[in-house]
């Protein structure tokens, strides 16, 4: 496998709005990690390979306090050098990605008054729902970890990307990357097949195809109704309702898309917000969407986040039996 040196770099500063949490927002430990890395996370300091229409760039961001101001600093890696317009681009695509412009003023007034978890979100304010990843890159994320054990959707997506992702260097470190869907119209399915993918090598055959042909713009979508976005997302092939919901949430940062609870879910929020075993689906959307309403997935996210983040550093022992490793 090739190795592509990202050797030109610009640096900038962006000040998002306050208030801000760095590591809050670049770091999430509910996501699952793979070991060829996408990205990388130590506190006040975040790497990944960024992918911006077709092409790749190495992406770190450090936090940063100037002026008693909170900034952080934005270095930019490619392997040619940086157009002005190209800068522009990158620097508000960046914004949009991590919701660094965002206005939280209204969602945290709101959650002040929440008395029992009122502690979770006064210590992560100014966290931000992330999409660091393209709608196709995190539909590729999503289709391995369909029915599958995390370790399972590792093996699978190093596999994916060692045959088809690029490894690439920057700021002495080595990421990957996730292919270009045009990357694979000659690629078979049988062949992907063998990457021991299963069922899944129809889903990004197909998946692939589509985004290679242009079915869907994920940038026009940003500018439009979420009922609209939901409709063009559905026409792509396998995703359903929930997918594009998480989709919605995710990648164009609607807050209040908390309508659908799968089983595994099920079982978390019953411990997080009721301290049972099990609770209806039904009692835990609408007890949500009447407490947070606008901001339902975005309050979800905030004590979906802090448990797993307390995981980092302590055994939480009925966490453990509800994660599939």
């Amino acid at each position: 496998m090739k190795k592509y040196l990202l050797n030109q770099k610009i640096d900038f500063f962006i000040s998002p709005t306050a208030p801000f949490h760095f590591d809050g927002t670049f770091h999430k430990p509910s996501h699952f990690p793979n070991n060829l890395k996408l990205e990388d996370w130590e506190p006040g300091t975040y790497w990944q390979s960024l992918r911006v229409e077709k092409k790749l760039y190495g992406l770190k961001i450090e936090n940063a306090e100037i002026a008693a101001k909170q900034k952080i600093k934005v270095s930019l890696y490619s392997n040619k050098e940086f157009a002005k317009d190209e800068i522009e681009k990158l620097k508000d695509e960046i914004i949009w990605r991590f919701e660094l412009h965002v206005d939280l003023k209204a969602f945290n007034n709101l959650v002040k008054k929440d008395k029992r978890f009122s502690p979770i979100f006064k210590k992560w304010i100014g966290m931000r729902d992330t999409s660091e990843y393209t709608l196709y890159e995190l539909l590729i994320i999503a289709i391995v970890l369909q029915n599958a054990t995390v370790r399972r959707s590792q093996q699978m997506l190093d596999s994916l990307l060692a045959h088809f992702g690029r490894k690439i260097e920057f700021d002495g470190k080595e990421f990957w990357a996730i292919w270009l869907p045009e990357e694979l119209e000659n690629v078979s399915e049988q062949e992907l097949r063998d990457m021991k993918i299963g069922y899944r090598a129809k889903f990004i055959k197909r998946l692939s195809h589509e985004f290679a042909e242009g079915k869907i713009d994920e940038y026009a979508l940003r500018r439009l109704e979420q009922e609209t976005v939901k409709k063009e997302l559905v026409k792509l092939y396998g995703v359903g309702p929930e997918t594009a919901r998480i989709l919605l949430f995710e990648v164009y940062h609607h807050y209040d898309v908390f309508d659908h609870i799968a089983p595994w879910q099920q079982t978390i929020y019953s411990r997080l917000f009721y301290n049972k075993q099990l609770v209806p689906v039904d009692k835990i959307r609408d007890d949500i969407k009447k407490q947070y309403g606008n901001y339902s997935m975005l309050a979800v996210h905030y004590i979906w986040e802090d448990i797993f983040w307390r995981r980092k550093y302590e055994k939480i022992d009925w966490l453990e039996k509800e994660i599939r490793l």
